[in-house]
């Protein structure tokens, strides 16, 4: 087997992950946005969340079917930027979308007596704050050398650029938001009050809150994990010769399997979101037996 035949191989199994990545985002998605009840700030987030990590997953599969197969038609002079500045967007999308939810998750602590803070309007300021300011912060990809991006890329100084949007920012961003959020957490449950001799502790911050932190830091942790390195390794290999092609495609792999945890993770998570989707399907077994 000679390595065109392993690529295709690869190729083949990134599209079937990202397929599936594509699949459980729009079951996730869609009760989130036809059933009323889930129209709750909580599920707002996580299905912002969703979403961004649907547009990875169906960019990220063209992408890599088209470089593949039709490499010529897809990288043109007209095209190359562009796309090279979509990728970045799509994933820094996932990356800020998680810290949304920690900054959100921050405001309410920090003013917990601000109704405004834990509406739907906020979360939709929130969102939309954060699509508008990835896509500026992706913008000056565009202007990497356009004889460099058909070559084999973005040039070094942007593709540190990237790397550092995509990893360092929402990484200190992360950290510096969930250590506040603990931190008030903490305090929040150290207030004592006397009462009848006995010590009672009183928290604004309700185990639901710790629960989607915990959550959305492992999905970041995840994310994280399966696509820095890859941007690294872009720094590292920026004019396309110090790592073959083969391995380059097997390691793509790990984002996308990363992905579909993170998927994975947003279903374990969503309890009333499953048990909704299980009693869906068993009312639709019980109706195709009763035919």
């Amino acid at each position: 087997m000679d390595d065109q035949q392993i690529i295709v191989i690869l190729v083949i199994i990134k599209a079937i992950i990202l397929g599936l990545v594509c699949v459980a985002s729009c079951l996730y998605a869609i009760p989130l946005i036809f059933i009323p009840r889930f129209h709750n700030p909580l599920h707002l987030l996580t299905l912002n969340v969703c979403v961004a990590a649907f547009m990875c997953a169906a960019f990220c599969g063209i992408y890599f079917i088209m470089t593949t197969f039709y490499f010529d038609v897809f990288l043109t002079e007209a095209s190359c930027l562009p796309i090279i500045f979509t990728q970045t967007t799509v994933v820094c999308q996932v990356l800020y979308a998680l810290c949304m939810v920690s900054l959100n998750r921050l405001f309410i602590v920090v003013y917990r007596n601000k109704v405004f803070f834990q509406n739907k309007i906020w979360i939709a300021i929130c969102i939309s704050t954060q699509w508008i300011f990835v896509t500026l912060i992706a913008l000056p990809t565009l202007r990497s050398s356009l004889w460099h991006c058909l070559v084999s890329g973005l040039e070094l100084n942007y593709q540190i650029y990237v790397l550092i949007i995509i990893g360092v920012i929402p990484a200190i961003l992360l950290i510096i938001t969930n250590g506040i959020i603990f931190i008030s957490a903490r305090k929040s449950t150290q207030r004592v009050q006397p009462m009848n001799g006995d010590r009672t502790t009183t928290s604004s911050f309700t185990q639901r809150d710790v629960r989607l932190l915990k959550h959305m830091v492992f999905i970041f942790a995840v994310f994280f994990c399966g696509w820095v390195p890859m941007f690294i390794i872009a720094v590292i290999d920026y004019n396309d010769d110090a790592i073959p092609y083969v391995v380059l495609h097997g390691l793509q792999i790990l984002p996308c399997l990363s992905l579909l945890t993170d998927i994975i993770d947003l279903f374990i998570y969503n309890h009333e979101l499953r048990r909704y989707l299980t009693r869906q399907s068993q009312n639709e077994v019980i109706n195709i037996r009763t035919k």
